[in-house]
């Protein structure tokens, strides 16, 4: 039963869940602060396994669906169409991003995409006893991990960076934006020995913002990541030709042919890729070894999800052998993780290794309040 009665191939029920989770601390950034963060768990049930999916949102509308944009996109024909394609596929292969070639591929419907995706996925490893790392042929039991700070200003950023430091990441990433100025980011790469990435959010334009550009350009960073508009390949082409600053891509990676089109023009040396903008865990590998043979570095972006959906990113960077990713734990960032992913420790991530893709939510500690799938 997909919904209200209605059966398929498979005999399954579909249920949404929205829990809305609080940040530790809150996280600027050029566009908006984070403070909470609403993410959809999808629990599959075909009353022998359950298996669950995870999706975090956006608060607000812009280059990631919300959560009343994915549930409008999680409709009957997407959960019904997926588990048809489950049906289909022979026993103990993966599914292979079952909804993203049947619906249209707008950021909501990619992202609904993905966490049927997720869900299936995590029913059929549940079933075999097998684990998302074991799936993917990971052989290592941790990963290592990068670490994120906010717009603030010089001391509480060093602060910050000094404790990410001393948990063991091996990266940076520093939100900045026009009016952020480079105190706080020259504060973090005078104090720590881990590179630093300067993250803009889309919020540059290239001849308004050209002081803003030239300062960042300036300073020692990893790269600068995504200081023009998704959709604006040609300003990220001129800027990493002048050869002043790697350039890396985030909210434009919405596609295999984005992961392309960067390398052919030239727009970036790094991708940022995020499964729910790609459809799904099988396009986001797909597109970080695309990346690789294309000559461009990847890591795999968080979105400070709970502990199914970060597991999911630390099997799916361990996978693809790229840059450490933001796969530490939500211990770190959320006030409390109903999953309950095992911890960061001696600078290293923990892979989940028992069955399915990650710790399903524990119903007793996640406050679930439930939706109708649309």
């Amino acid at each position: 039963m997909v919904q209200a009665g209605r059966h398929v191939s498979v005999a399954m029920t579909a249920r949404v869940h929205v829990a809305a989770l609080a940040l530790r601390d809150p996280v600027a950034a050029a566009d908006r602060t984070h403070g909470r963060r609403r993410t959809i768990f999808l629990e599959l049930d075909d009353g022998d396994v359950v298996g669950w999916g995870e999706c975090a949102t956006a608060e607000e509308p812009g280059s990631d669906a919300t959560v009343d944009e994915v549930l409008g996109a999680l409709s009957d024909r997407v959960l019904a169409l997926a588990v048809a394609q489950l049906d289909a596929t022979p026993s103990g292969a993966s599914p292979r991003a079952p909804t993203v070639s049947m619906v249209p591929a707008r950021p909501s419907e990619l992202a609904a995409a993905a966490l049927v995706d997720a869900a299936l996925w995590d029913r059929r490893l549940r079933s075999a006893g097998e684990s998302l790392a074991s799936d993917l042929g990971v052989s290592v039991p941790e990963v290592g991990f990068a670490g994120v700070i906010g717009i603030e200003e010089g001391s509480a950023a060093v602060e910050r960076a000094m404790a990410l430091v001393a948990a063991g990441v091996t990266r940076l990433r520093i939100k900045v934006s026009r009016a952020s100025g480079t105190a706080a980011l020259d504060a973090v790469l005078d104090a720590v020995h881990v590179p630093v990435v300067a993250d803009a959010n889309a919020s540059l334009r290239a001849r308004e913002d050209a002081r803003v550009l030239d300062a960042l350009c300036e300073r020692p960073i990893a790269w600068l990541e995504q200081p023009f508009a998704a959709g604006n390949l040609a300003d990220h082409a001129e800027l990493a030709a002048r050869g002043e600053v790697l350039v890396g891509l985030d909210e434009s990676v919405r596609s295999i042919r984005a992961v392309r089109d960067a390398a052919r023009y030239g727009a970036a040396g790094v991708v940022c890729v995020k499964p729910p903008r790609l459809g799904g865990l099988a396009r986001a590998l797909e597109a970080m070894r695309e990346a690789s043979s294309l000559g461009l570095a990847a890591y795999v972006g968080g979105y400070f999800e709970a502990g199914l959906g970060r597991a999911v990113l630390g099997a799916l960077s361990a996978a693809a052998g790229t840059l450490d990713g933001d796969v530490a734990a939500p211990s770190g960032y959320l006030v409390a993780d109903p999953c309950s992913l095992a911890a960061t420790t001696g600078g290293r991530q923990p892979l989940h290794l028992g069955p399915g893709c990650g710790p399903a939510p524990d119903r007793a500690v996640l406050r679930l309040v439930d939706v109708a799938v649309r």
